[in-house]
């Protein structure tokens, strides 16, 4: 027998941090109820949580992520998901030359905010040693 008293809810994860992004409350008898608790728990979309979005005012989010653990074709989906290590750092606008001198990642960088490097990338320009450095303090 169907609860029609149910309004679905749904608590949404910020693709970036994975931190709870959106509330979705759908209305009671709305036919879409159980795809919005699906959604529950997941990244619907690419738009950052009030947090990353200070962080992206403040500079570029940096996530790491290990090549052998992803699919090879993550890099082509609409909402790319590669599988993330946990490095999370967020880098002055400034810092983004000093990272690579190619001009295509630089622009990517500073247009859309954040960008996906390699574990083992973040480890040898200082990024985990850095975070590790002003924790401590």
């Amino acid at each position: 027998m169907k609860d029609n008293n149910k309004f679905p809810i749904a608590l949404t994860k910020c693709f970036f941090c994975g931190e709870i992004n959106h509330i979705l409350l759908g209305r009671r008898l709305n036919a879409h109820v159980k795809e919005i608790e699906d959604m529950n728990g997941k990244v619907i979309d690419m738009t950052p949580c009030s947090k990353c979005e200070e962080y992206m005012r403040q500079g570029v989010i940096i996530i790491t992520f290990d090549p052998t653990k992803s699919d090879p074709n993550w890099h082509k989906d609409k909402m790319p998901n590669p599988y993330r290590t946990g490095g999370f750092f967020v880098i002055r606008e400034e810092a983004v030359h000093n990272i690579t001198d190619d001009k295509r990642i630089i622009d990517f960088m500073l247009n859309q905010r954040w960008i996906f490097i390699e574990h083992e990338a973040a480890e040898k320009i200082g990024l985990f040693a850095m975070a590790e450095n002003e924790n401590s303090n």
